[in-house]
């Protein structure tokens, strides 16, 4: 089973409203410096502050956030998509 959780040396700013992720030097050379992402993103984000599984961060933010699991499924798979690639998030085997 696959697991994911943040690279280390990237943090998430809120600055007006906006989001960032922004990678400090322990990060830099995985991933952009900077990356813009959208509220969603930064949800799934602030909810992965360990090492989960899709289905373990589904059930996480169903809690904290009060969403049914069943809204859930797309957007995560696609964070994990598109932060797993741009090396923002790492995989780890189980």
């Amino acid at each position: 089973m696959k697991k994911y959780k943040r690279c280390p040396g990237v943090e998430l700013l809120e600055i007006c409203e906006e989001y960032l992720l922004v990678a400090t030097k322990e990060a830099r050379g995985q991933c952009s410096y900077v990356t813009q992402i959208n509220r969603s993103a930064a949800t799934c984000w602030k909810n992965l502050d360990g090492v989960y599984s899709v289905n373990e961060l589904i059930e996480r933010m169903s809690r904290t956030e009060s969403v049914e699991k069943k809204n859930l499924l797309l957007p995560v798979l696609a964070f994990i998509e598109k932060f797993s690639k741009n090396g923002y998030l790492i995989e780890e085997d189980t």
